[in-house]
C-alpha cells in the first residue's frame, strides 16, 4: 500500500478536512518527511493533515533536518505497513503508543468467497450463514449496488439522509454516542464521500429491500485494498443478522473485483476479530529533535497521555464516556420502557373486532416493522402474504397472521 496512492494524502481530502477542521491554520510541508502534512496545533505540536480521520497513514523519513526544534505527531499509522528506516537522521528520535486494534483479510489467501467461508467458519456457522441468506432473500426482495466512481448528486443525497437514519436508530438502541454523528464530523463525511467516489478514492456499498436501503457502508479504496469506514444496519433486519449479510455481500464484491485486502479499519468489534486473518494495532508516531530539550519534553508529555488513554480504553472506560455522553445529550427523552407481550394464537379473533393495515402504505405504524420482520423470519413468507391487524377493542394491539402462525403483539404501559 503506497502512500502516494492514499485516499487521506489526496487533494480533495486533506482540503475538506482543512475547511471543517483547521480552517484558519496552514497546511506545512517538511523535507524530512514523504507522505504526511502537518498543521500547527496547540503547544506548537505538528500534528498531521486528517489527524484520526484518517484510517491508516505511512510516512517515508528522508535525511533532512528540518525537524529540527520540533516535535510531530503522526495518527493511525499502519505498522504492517510502515517501512522502518534503515538509519533515522541522527537526533531523531521516534515514539510509538498502540492505540486501537485493527483488523483485515488477506482475499488474496483465497480463490474465491466459498474458501474463505471453508476456511474461515466452521461447517454448522456455514450452514446459518446459508440459512440467514436464505431466509433474506425469500421475505425481501433483496438486492446490492456498489457506488464507485459513479453516482447522482441527488441519489448521494439520499443515501446519506438514510445513513444518519440507521445509525441513529442503531445508537439509540445501543444508548452510547458515536463520534462519526457528531455534527462536525458528519457534516465532512457527506462534503468529503461524493468527490472521492467520483474519484475513484471512496465508494458507498448498499443493501436494498426493494427501495429501502437497510445497510449502507462508506469505504475508501487504496490501490487492491477496501478500507471499511463506518458501516451500519437497520436494526429492524437484525432477526437476519443483517450485519453479517452485509459484510459477506461487501466481501464477495471485493473477490468480483479482484481486490486483494479488506480492511475493517479501527476498533474492536466480534464480527471483525471473527472474519479477519490479521490483527494489527494502529499506532500514534511521535518524532522529536532528540537534542532539543522542549521537543523532548513535549514528545514525552504527548506519549505519556496517549498511554494513559489507552489505560482507560483498556479499562472499558470510553464505553462508559460514551454511555454517559449519550444521556446526558437525551436527558430529555423518555426512558420508561413498554413491556411488549408477544403470545401464539389459535385462530384469528372476529374480523369485525381487526382493521386490517398496510405497513408500507400507512407510515404511522413503522414501529411494528420490527415485530414483522420477526415474524416473517418465523414464517419464511414476504410481507404480502400474511395479514397485519389492529384489535380494535383492546389497546395497543396487534396480530400478525399467516397459513401456519397467528401472533398476538401487545405493547403495555
Amino acid at each position: 500500500m503506497k502512500t502516494k496512492n492514499s485516499p487521506f494524502s489526496t487533494n480533495t481530502f486533506q482540503e475538506i478536512w482543512k475547511k471543517h477542521f483547521i480552517s484558519n491554520k496552514s497546511v506545512n510541508t517538511f523535507k524530512f518527511i514523504d507522505g504526511v502534512n502537518f498543521y500547527k496545533s496547540r503547544f506548537s505540536l505538528f500534528v498531521n493533515v486528517g489527524k484520526n480521520l484518517t484510517k491508516g497513514n505511512t510516512y517515508k523519513i528522508n535525511n533532512y533536518e528540518d525537524y529540527k526544534n520540533n516535535t510531530f505527531i503522526v495518527y493511525d499509522v499502519l505498522p504492517y505497513l510502515q517501512e522502518e528506516p534503515n538509519n533515522l537522521p541522527e537526533n531523531m528520535g521516534v515514539l510509538k503508543s498502540r492505540q486501537y486494534p485493527g483488523y483485515l483479510i488477506h482475499l488474496d489467501k483465497f480463490k474465491n468467497i466459498d474458501g474463505y467461508l471453508l476456511n474461515t467458519f466452521s461447517k454448522n456457522t456455514r450452514m446459518k450463514i446459508r440459512k440467514f441468506t436464505k431466509r433474506l432473500d425469500d421475505c425481501f426482495e433483496i438486492s446490492t449496488k456498489m457506488f464507485f466512481g459513479d453516482i447522482g448528486r441527488n441519489e448521494y443525497d439520499e443515501i446519506f439522509e438514510n445513513f444518519m437514519v440507521l445509525l441513529q436508530k442503531r445508537y439509540s438502541e445501543k444508548q452510547i454516542s458515536y463520534n462519526n454523528m457528531q455534527p462536525a464530523e458528519w457534516n465532512f463525511y457527506k462534503e468529503v464521500a461524493y468527490p472521492l467516489i467520483l474519484e475513484k478514492k471512496a465508494s458507498l456499498f448498499v443493501v436494498y429491500d426493494k427501495n429501502k436501503p437497510i445497510a449502507i457502508t462508506y469505504n475508501y479504496h487504496k490501490d487492491d485494498s477496501l478500507i471499511d469506514a463506518i458501516t451500519v444496519f437497520d436494526i429492524d433486519y437484525s432477526k437476519f443478522n443483517i450485519g453479517y449479510l452485509n459484510n459477506l455481500k461487501l466481501l464477495n464484491w471485493c473477490f468480483d473485483n479482484h481486490l486483494k485486502i479488506l480492511d475493517f479499519s479501527k476498533g474492536y468489534f466480534d464480527y471483525k476479530k471473527r472474519m479477519s486473518t490479521l490483527e494489527y494495532d494502529f499506532e500514534y508516531h511521535i518524532i522529536f529533535d532528540k537534542k532539543s530539550i522542549i521537543s523532548k519534553l513535549k514528545a514525552h508529555a504527548y506519549y505519556n497521555f496517549l498511554e494513559f488513554k489507552t489505560y482507560l480504553r483498556n479499562k472499558k472506560l470510553d464505553v462508559k464516556f460514551h454511555k454517559f455522553t449519550y444521556r446526558l445529550k437525551n436527558k430529555n427523552l423518555s426512558t420508561t420502557k413498554v413491556k411488549i407481550e408477544i403470545a401464539k394464537l389459535n385462530k384469528l379473533p372476529d374480523s369485525k373486532n381487526l382493521l386490517k393495515i398496510d405497513i408500507e402504505k400507512n407510515l404511522n405504524y413503522s414501529f411494528l416493522n420490527k415485530y414483522i420482520n420477526d415474524f416473517l423470519y418465523l414464517v419464511v413468507k414476504p410481507y404480502n402474504e400474511i395479514g397485519l391487524f389492529k384489535v380494535n377493542s383492546e389497546k395497543e394491539t396487534y396480530i400478525l397472521s399467516s397459513d401456519s402462525l397467528i401472533q398476538q403483539i401487545k405493547f403495555v404501559n
